[in-house]
């Protein structure tokens, strides 16, 4: 049915022994990943008696010993999971069984695309029908994930009251409430960062507020389901379109000699301008995703403008390779290849979608590449080295995927000495092109002309 009944096996081990209290509301967050696991966390810092779904009983066993399982620099999320496992107001669970006939549901699941654009919905599809069968008359479902537009009306809703034999906004409530987190501030975003409420009816709404408005210290605007859905989508469609002009742009300055960031500080000195800041790749699990859930949810409309920021997006990586291959074509023999980060996004561990894998592949028969990430543990066949001067040894180039804490106002004599070939590819504006020339060092960098 689900894949957290196929899953379930129990606890993972290391629970802690401290009895629930029964008393308190209990709400269950379905997805303990990068929404969930806040949420989660936030809940039952607020008195909620929390259990929260899993299927990955390894990340199961680490939560209930109080140990956070995401890497990184993630402020304040490691000290509240032990406050409230200790407390025992959350509990994480691979066993359905531990969810059933709680008063609230957060389902936090992804929701990825696929190779053509088009959405896996596979993971909400399984929650909602899980969260059916065992939800109670007068319970609220409220989806976090985001959705393409129309998908509450026609799949979430008649798959809740299917498998519950209730009907939305009289046996149960139902709302949407995407998501605004970002790995870095997770905490941060869900207590100060505005959100939308969707729901199928007024006192849907008015139920989810109970809850929302707990843990959410600023403002909560309510609307209906299909303006939540397409809010979501359209705030990241319309941020991945101002990144592509900025990317755009960059390309057009490297080809005259220009600088893309001088332009930038300039263009943002005109009022009511905002040129976002060119990289060498959007990553992540919303952005490059976001903008096809969007045009996924209305079938037949011929969008011009959002599939093409998205395909400008998505050349970066492959235009930061052709950078170092040009210049990598000036040494001879088989070439080391150092990529400075793995996550997608500073001092994070979230490799989702991110530029470097594609750098990587792109470079493959270019010689022998090693990878340096602080945060980043063993996947997808890659081990990052955990010392950045151990992957700058020796090596003939080093491109600067992610901008990493750890990687600005680097000694660049030291660089220059450890590399066999001093070369910098810089796909994030971490260095100056003079300063690196002055150390010996040839550059090359996004915008940089």
């Amino acid at each position: 049915m689900s894949g957290f009944e196929k899953e379930a096996k129990g606890d993972g081990g290391g629970m802690v022994s401290i009895q629930a209290d029964e008393h308190l509301e209990k709400a269950v967050v379905v997805g303990l990943g990068y929404v969930g696991l806040p949420v989660a966390c936030v809940l039952a810092e607020e008195g909620f008696q929390v259990v929260g779904m899993e299927i990955d009983a390894k990340r199961v066993g680490l939560i209930n010993r109080g140990d956070n399982p995401i890497e990184g620099k993630e402020p304040g999320l490691g000290d509240l999971i032990q406050k409230v496992i200790r407390s025992g107001r959350l509990r994480a669970s691979t066993d359905i069984e531990d969810a059933r006939g709680a008063d609230a549901y957060f389902i936090c699941v992804d929701t990825p695309v696929n190779e053509k654009h088009q959405p896996n919905l596979d993971s909400l599809r399984s929650a909602a029908a899980t969260v059916g069968y065992i939800m109670k008359r007068g319970s609220l479902v409220s989806i976090e994930s985001t959705i393409p537009p129309c998908t509450m009306q026609d799949l979430v809703v008649p798959l809740l009251e299917e498998k519950s034999g209730l009907l939305a906004g009289k046996g149960f409530s139902v709302t949407h409430c995407p998501e605004r987190v970002m790995p870095g501030k997770l905490l941060n975003n869900i207590r100060n960062v505005n959100r939308v409420l969707g729901g199928v009816d007024k006192d849907s709404i008015e139920k989810a507020l109970r809850y929302y408005r707990k843990v959410v210290k600023v403002d909560i605007f309510p609307t209906d389901l299909i303006s939540a859905e397409i809010s979501k989508t359209v705030e990241n469609a319309y941020r991945d379109v101002q990144i592509a002009f900025a990317n755009e742009v960059a390309l057009l300055c490297e080809k005259v000699g220009a600088d893309a960031f001088a332009v930038r500080r300039l263009v943002n000195t005109c009022p009511f301008r905002d040129m976002h800041v060119p990289g060498s790749g959007v990553g992540g699990h919303c952005l490059p995703k976001d903008s096809w859930l969007l045009l996924a949810g209305i079938p037949g409309h011929k969008a011009k403008v959002i599939p093409d920021a998205r395909f400008v997006n998505e050349a970066m990586p492959q235009h930061l390779a052709s950078l170092a291959r040009e210049e990598m074509a000036r040494t001879t023999g088989r070439k080391r290849v150092a990529v400075m980060g793995l996550a997608f996004l500073r001092d994070s561990d979230d490799t989702r979608n991110s530029p470097a894998f594609r750098v990587i592949s792109e470079l493959m028969d270019e010689g022998d590449i090693v990878v340096h990430d602080p945060f980043v543990r063993p996947q997808a066949g890659i081990t990052p080295l955990r010392d950045e001067w151990e992957a700058l040894k020796d090596a003939d180039c080093a491109i600067f995927v992610t901008d990493h804490t750890t990687y600005q106002g680097m000694d660049l004599t030291r660089l220059r000495k450890a590399m066999r070939t001093p070369l910098i590819i810089d796909g994030r504006n971490l260095f100056l092109k003079k300063d690196c020339e002055a150390a010996g060092i040839r550059y090359r960098g996004i915008g940089k002309g």
